[in-house]
């Protein structure tokens, strides 16, 4: 989440006046992450959540898939934030040329990388292992726009470029991509993923997850896979050193709803190398477009390129 596109008060007074939510109060843009532009609102009736989907991340036609996601995940028991609907009965906008949708407010916070333990990594290994099963019977399907060609077509647009942010990176990544072009498993359980499940999208509150935010990534790709991004996602510490704890009880978690497949477990030391080269590239590809002056400062890709020298050299037991 981020602030790209800009929203006066008087914009957003206007673009409430379309919603049964009360009257502006107060609202202010949430500055973490690195896709859409995201605003706190207040109104005298609560607290919400506007967006306002970014072209560079999202395409239109993808949101309603999104949004009926989140509502399939809630009937079947897995808290996300809900769409609010409009007065006409729609649930998408127009803000300032942007899609835009207003949420409601999820209780609860989410955790550092510093501050995740065994027990935080269990609860949402489980939740993601509920979000699959609970894909199973939605019937939609997305193709992943961030998926291999998509690592392809950076890698030929950045170039050597990469080079600019690592000595020898472009070659490494090159070589990385080509060994898990070779190895892609097509044949594993698929379905509706998060393809973004990161701590800082999983709220808790009581040491219970309450709920899952951010679907702007949602598609329908391996479960293994997204199980490999939340293992890079959650396992590594505030100075990037792998926690076996964290690993171990993420699997657990999951595995005690999902049990893997043989053929996932035989694919899944691939699976983590591919799930951290995809966050090392399009990192780069933010940090090398990125400006002085921009309003969103880019995550350091290199934390990354570490997780994938990680992988390549360490094999863990799944």
């Amino acid at each position: 989440m981020a602030v790209f596109t800009p929203v006066s008060e008087a914009e957003l007074k206007e673009f409430l006046l379309s919603y049964d939510i009360g009257s502006l109060v107060s609202f202010k843009g949430i500055e973490d992450g690195v896709s859409n532009t995201n605003f706190h609102v207040f109104t005298d009736t609560g607290r919400y959540i506007l967006t306002l989907f970014e072209p560079r991340r999202v395409q239109e036609d993808d949101i309603p898939f999104f949004i009926e996601y989140t509502v399939h995940l809630e009937s079947c028991g897995i808290h996300s934030p809900k769409t609010l609907v409009r007065r006409d009965g729609s649930k998408i906008s127009i803000l300032n040329d942007r899609p835009a949708a207003i949420f409601s407010f999820l209780e609860g916070r989410n955790h550092t990388a510093g501050e995740l333990n065994a027990d935080l990594c269990r609860k949402a290994g489980i939740t993601l292992a509920h979000m699959h099963k609970a894909a199973d019977t939605f019937t939609l399907r997305q193709d992943n726009h961030f998926g291999i060609e998509r690592w392809r077509s950076w890698l030929g647009e950045m170039g050597r470029s990469l080079n600019t942010v690592s000595e020898g990176l472009y070659l490494a990544a090159a070589a990385e991509l080509s060994w898990i072009e070779d190895r892609w498993a097509r044949d594993l359980p698929v379905g509706a993923i998060h393809a973004d499940y990161f701590p800082d999208n999983v709220f808790f509150k009581d040491g219970a997850v309450s709920g899952v935010i951010d679907f702007h990534f949602v598609c329908t790709d391996l479960y293994a896979y997204d199980l490999a991004i939340a293992i890079n996602a959650w396992t590594f510490d505030g100075n990037n050193q792998f926690v076996e704890d964290r690993f171990d009880a993420m699997m657990e978690g999951y595995e005690s709803v999902r049990p893997l497949t043989a053929a996932e477990k035989l694919a899944f030391p691939m699976l983590l190398r591919a799930a951290s080269l995809r966050f090392l590239l399009s990192r780069c590809e933010e940090l090398l477009k990125w400006k002085p002056g921009d309003f969103m400062k880019p995550h350091d890709p290199m934390v990354f390129a570490k997780r994938v020298q990680f992988f390549q050299g360490r094999s863990l037991n799944v």
